[in-house]
């Protein structure tokens, strides 16, 4: 009788043991892709997303992180997501736009006066309306990420706005910073992100425009030392799911599509801290490495704004009202 009694515990104990090996494997391994390298708040940010999602599905789901454009560039990895071949990422405005038009406007060039005004527009209301709205291409979004304020750097100094004339300026793979670029009297060439550094040493382009982080991480200020910040541009950035990585979610616990999209704001606010301390990092070590950083004044600022007066007229009434109420929050 002891015998048996024994046999059965083992094999209890047996059958247990191998029932908590197999919650070792996830159900679900998703992928998400980031241009940037390890290190940067965006793939830091995923990362904590990543460790989020593990610990409040109890390891049923995995996201894998893959940083440095691996998966392909910003817009590659944009039409994969539309037909699930990738998973998740998070993406620029200035990409967005070409699948979701309606963003043109969040676009719009000095349409916040600080960091903080654009945080309290996309933390409202506003920010709402335009996230959840981003739906019906094969895509959704989740969450804002911070991508800090785009200010222009050269190979020649700047002083004002007049020193902008007749540059070749580096901008995204977007007509709304194409044209931002030409009515300040300069010639905007659209180039990959992963190709600035070659086109300033060969001096294909006279300058570009991006945050302080990035200028610093991709080594732009070996190559173009004199930094004019005018901050024209403050653009988010939002991470996204594909609807089918989405539904492969639900199919393993429904309320999980939910816990992503909090999981996905977490990881947002911490972003955000992240990105502050990059941007007190990035500055320190620019300004150790020799480059000159020149501040707008009041009376270039106006002629910057001035300079920009018809993107706005071109909005429609609808566009003109939204513009209204971020001006007023």
């Amino acid at each position: 009788m002891k015998k048996v009694l024994l046999i059965v515990v083992i094999i209890v104990v047996g059958f247990f043991s191998c029932r908590k090996e197999e919650s070792k494997y996830p159900e679900l391994v998703l992928r998400y892709a980031d241009n940037q390298s390890s290190g940067y708040p965006t793939v830091e940010a995923a990362k904590y997303l990543a460790s989020l999602i593990k610990e409040r599905t109890g390891g049923r789901i995995e996201l894998r992180i893959y940083p440095d454009s691996v998966l392909g560039s910003e817009i590659d990895v944009m039409k994969q997501m539309v037909y699930g071949g990738i998973d998740m990422s998070r993406f620029s405005l200035g990409t967005l736009s070409q699948f979701f038009p309606e963003l043109w406007t969040l676009q719009l060039p000095y349409l916040y006066s600080d960091s903080e005004h654009m945080w309290r527009v996309l933390d409202g209301e506003i920010g709402d309306m335009y996230l959840h709205g981003m739906v019906g291409k094969g895509i959704v979004g989740l969450a804002w990420y911070d991508a800090g304020a785009r200010s222009f750097y050269t190979r020649t100094p700047i002083a004002n706005i007049n020193s902008l004339k007749g540059l070749t300026i580096r901008v995204q793979e977007n007509d709304m910073m194409s044209r931002t670029i030409e009515l300040l009297g300069a010639k905007a060439v659209q180039i990959p992100y992963g190709d600035v550094y070659s086109a300033l040493q060969k001096l294909r382009i006279d300058g570009a425009e991006n945050n302080l982080p990035s200028y610093v991480f991709m080594d732009h200020n070996q190559a173009a030392p004199y930094f004019y910040q005018d901050e024209h541009f403050r653009l988010p950035e939002v991470v996204m799911i594909s609807v089918d990585a989405q539904k492969k979610v639900a199919a393993i616990d429904p309320s999980y599509v939910e816990l992503f999209a909090e999981c996905a704001r977490e990881s947002g606010l911490y972003e955000r801290k992240l990105w502050l301390e990059e941007e007190k990092r990035a500055f320190d070590e620019a300004l150790q490495s020799g480059v000159t950083f020149t501040v707008p004044d009041e009376d270039d600022l106006l002629a910057l704004r001035k300079a920009m007066e018809p993107l706005y007229q071109e909005l429609g009434e609808r566009e003109r009202e939204i513009v209204e109420r971020i001006g007023n929050t």
